[in-house]
């Protein structure tokens, strides 16, 4: 799209059937009774005042969190990426960006005022899915979905309709995404080679003691093991269970929900740390650093968290951090509902064309080109082609750090798996992450969302407690730890997580009676 190169690009796809398909149906008459011989020939000819006039292009807004701060190439891509929705939809799209500061106070303002607009994304961590449902301000999408998004309808994974339904009707249409994003433990590589360690037998946290004690010994400028006050070491994975709410989990062995802080395999990994913190394996000021990605780059600790890499050549981690990487996957989450909505899009209920919002939505997902030009800017501008120019197993280099001027992730646009190849993932890593969607386990209540609205001050002061206590807990820095947890557990209790429990179960069994 927009240069040669792309043209090229776009007849190969048409001879996959990827894009004729559109461009057929955006150009076909709107009446396909052709004339018989007689009307033919007896038929007065059409003057200009009497021509059909074209349809109006109808306008469609689309709603986003802003991907990242350096957005600048909006204008010229949304005309791109237009020439192609105008002609298959007879639709116009533009996006409202809103920063992450303010994003969620002005989705709440616009649905409170009752404001117009058509898509938007939504998610269970950013102007969540459920909260929009209870305050009315989505449309149910089934008979849209039936009518208008075939496509969507043949790329989403089944699962994922159970996470964004309500009350038995859709209410967002959910993204491609790695539903299960595998735990590693990294380790910087000169040193696992210095040691002729086997680091792929190093599956938990406390396999990684005779390491760390190597480091320790042996590496007086190097910290062993990286934590923050926010990020956990790298081997703490609590299995067979799914997070419901702030402290409260699901055991998919017992089929109950549990306190996270009751759970012995949570105990004795923080156990762990405290022995790890008391041996000097973990930073003294572990819990006042708050920026892992920052301390990880420094290249002064042994032994990192994986920040999501889907494979143990270390691509990922090498990337971000700078420096070689190698790691050990250990640990691939229970599919939950959570896990399903990272990334959705809903029509608001104020939309005035839903229809077309919907037609246009689902031409993202049908067309490989347009999702990608969306997603990834302008050729020449916001990326490079490296190979493929003019095939369907094009591969790219998109711009990055300063250089970068847009993009739009493309789980937050839909069809993750129709990314091209590119250094955001690999078309290598976006097969593994199709590959870990399916053979992870699924959470036996997938489609469960616990509704706090009626311990609201509860949760508040449960937050505020772990706000408080968790660096501590995860840093392993308190004197003493069994006193320190019996601390935590009654301020939690104190707090309201009682209350939020049987709430939860409540609600649960509600659930079950409907759907099990």
């Amino acid at each position: 799209m927009g240069n040669k190169k792309t043209k090229k690009m776009v007849s190969g796809m048409i001879m996959m059937g990827m894009v004729g398909t559109v461009v057929l149906s955006g150009c076909s008459s709107g009446n396909n009774e052709a004339p018989n011989a007689t009307n033919a020939a007896t038929a007065e000819p059409k003057t200009t005042e009497t021509a059909e006039a074209p349809k109006e292009l109808v306008n469609i807004s689309w709603y986003m969190r802003k991907p990242i701060d350096t957005m600048k190439d909006q204008e010229a891509i949304e005309a791109e990426a237009n020439k192609t929705i105008n002609n298959a939809v007879n639709a116009n799209l533009n996006f409202t960006f809103i920063d992450a500061a303010s994003w969620e106070d002005k989705m709440k303002l616009m649905s409170a005022s009752g404001e117009e607009y058509d898509l938007v994304f939504t998610a269970n961590w950013t102007n969540p899915i459920d909260a929009n449902v209870q305050k009315g301000a989505f449309l149910p999408l089934d008979d849209l979905l039936k009518q208008y998004g075939q496509d969507i309808l043949a790329k989403v994974d089944e699962r994922a309709w159970k996470a964004v339904t309500y009350n038995g009707k859709i209410m967002a249409v959910p993204s491609q995404s790695p539903f299960t994003t595998p735990q590693g433990i990294v380790f910087k590589k000169d040193l696992v080679e210095k040691y002729n360690v086997d680091y792929k037998q190093i599956k938990n946290l406390q396999d990684l003691e005779p390491y760390l004690e190597t480091i320790k010994k042996n590496e007086p400028t190097i910290t062993p093991l990286l934590v923050t006050k926010t990020v956990s070491a790298a081997g703490d994975f609590i299995a067979d269970h799914t997070i419901v709410s702030k402290g409260i989990r699901y055991d998919e062995l017992a089929n109950k929900l549990v306190f996270e802080i009751d759970i012995p395999q949570y105990v004795n990994n923080y156990r762990t740390m405290h022995d790890y913190y008391k041996k000097g394996y973990v930073a003294k000021d572990a819990g006042v650093k708050t920026d892992f990605t920052a301390e990880a780059k420094s290249g002064k600790y042994a032994i990192m968290r994986d920040s999501g890499g889907y494979s143990e050549d270390g691509s990922k981690s090498t990337a971000l951090f700078g420096f070689p990487t190698v790691e050990s996957l250990v640990y691939y989450p229970i599919i939950s509902t959570s896990n399903m909505v990272g990334a959705a899009t809903a029509i608001s209920k104020t939309s005035k064309n839903p229809e077309k919002a919907m037609e246009l939505l689902n031409l993202v997902w049908k067309d490989k080109e347009l999702s990608n030009t969306l997603a990834f800017g302008l050729e020449g501008k916001n990326y490079t082609v490296k190979s493929g120019a003019g095939t369907d197993d094009i591969s790219i280099d998109a711009k990055s750090g300063a250089e970068q001027t847009w993009a739009i992730w493309h789980n937050w646009l839909g069809p993750l798996w129709d990314q091209w190849d590119s250094s955001w993932n690999s078309k290598a890593s976006l097969e593994l992450m199709q590959k870990n969607n399916n053979e992870a386990k699924t959470s036996s209540i997938l489609g469960f969302l616990f509704n706090g609205e009626a311990v609201k001050s509860e949760t508040v002061q449960v937050n505020a407690v772990y706000a408080e206590m968790l660096p501590i807990l995860i840093t392993g820095s308190m004197p003493d730890y069994d006193k320190f947890l019996g601390e935590m557990k009654q301020r939690l209790n104190e707090a309201g997580l009682e209350k939020i429990k049987a709430e939860a179960e409540k609600q649960l069994e509600a659930w079950k009676a409907q759907n099990q």
